[in-house]
């Protein structure tokens, strides 16, 4: 079975094809057919001005035909898209969707923040074990932090704070505010591990600890985000190979997933290789079997 899932994120547009390959003992193989990611900023238009101007609106066309092309080539079984924050908070986002339809074929959902905090927890659920989680994913313009105690989630908020957002100086300091109250009221008594997802918190992790699965520590993150922020833009790109629109941001990211673990109390992180197009993809599999 092939599935495609399409992320329209605020900072960049995804596309992966994955074949699911089923066991006669009930598990499940994935393997990553393709996997392309487009640095697409439609944060940038979304939270300075409120809606996408026409030059992004022709690349986000153009793209979405392109994804189709693949799509078609594949004989994918089913396929799903989503747009977040950008999407979300643009005035023109639906017409800019209606027209990606007309020209494309592939059907966008413009999910809530609570769709993506269940689609992302969809991700995680097989990194983690018995215990109380606190799952944290920022994004572009949104943050989506989930509580979870022994696998199943008992609590989950989205937040008007994400990295393209915070950089353009968009995000409201009574949002930084709510997020503290909501988890400090939220969250359990009780030692808890934070995961962290998205891709900045992979770029960080990848500068402090090359072994992908290793947690990493509170006092260690903190390290590793002050020696990046002393680098330039330009020697974040040579020295610590971050892609060019990861090394803007990649501070205003760090920062959120410092006061989750703060604020949280959690004295450790695990990041996996895993996103919200990874959601989609169990999504999909659910929903076809």
């Amino acid at each position: 079975m092939k599935l495609a899932a399409i992320d329209i994120g605020s900072n960049a547009i995804r596309l992966q094809i994955t074949r699911i390959i089923p066991h006669e003992d009930g598990s499940l193989s994935y393997k990553r057919l393709e996997t392309i990611r487009f640095p697409l900023r439609l944060g940038d238009d979304a939270f300075r001005m409120g809606e996408i101007t026409f030059r992004n609106e022709i690349k986000f066309i153009e793209l979405m035909m392109a994804f189709r092309t693949l799509i078609d080539l594949y004989e994918v079984d089913d396929a799903y898209g989503c747009a977040t924050a950008a999407l979300r908070d643009s005035i023109n986002g639906d017409r800019i969707l209606k027209r990606a339809y007309d020209k494309s074929g592939l059907h966008i959902d413009v999910v809530t923040g609570d769709g993506e905090a269940d689609l992302l927890f969809r991700a995680v659920s097989k990194f983690i074990g018995f215990g109380y989680y606190v799952h944290v994913d920022v994004g572009g313009g949104s943050t989506e932090i989930s509580l979870i105690k022994d696998k199943e989630c008992f609590a989950r908020q989205s937040f008007k704070l994400g990295s393209v957002r915070n950089m353009r100086r968009r995000n409201d300091a009574k949002e930084w505010d709510r997020m503290r109250d909501w988890l400090e009221a939220n969250k359990p008594d009780v030692p808890m591990i934070a995961i962290g997802t998205g891709g900045n918190i992979r770029s960080i992790h990848k500068v402090a600890e090359p072994k992908r699965l290793k947690p990493i520590g509170y006092k260690k993150l903190l390290e590793t985000v002050k020696r990046i922020n002393k680098y330039t833009i330009a020697e974040r790109i040579d020295l610590l190979s971050m892609r060019e629109d990861r090394a803007d941001v990649v501070p205003y990211a760090s920062e959120m997933y410092l006061k989750v673990m703060e604020w949280s109390k959690a004295t450790e992180m695990i990041v996996p290789d895993t996103g919200l197009k990874d959601g989609i993809i169990e999504m999909l599999y659910e929903r076809i079997k």
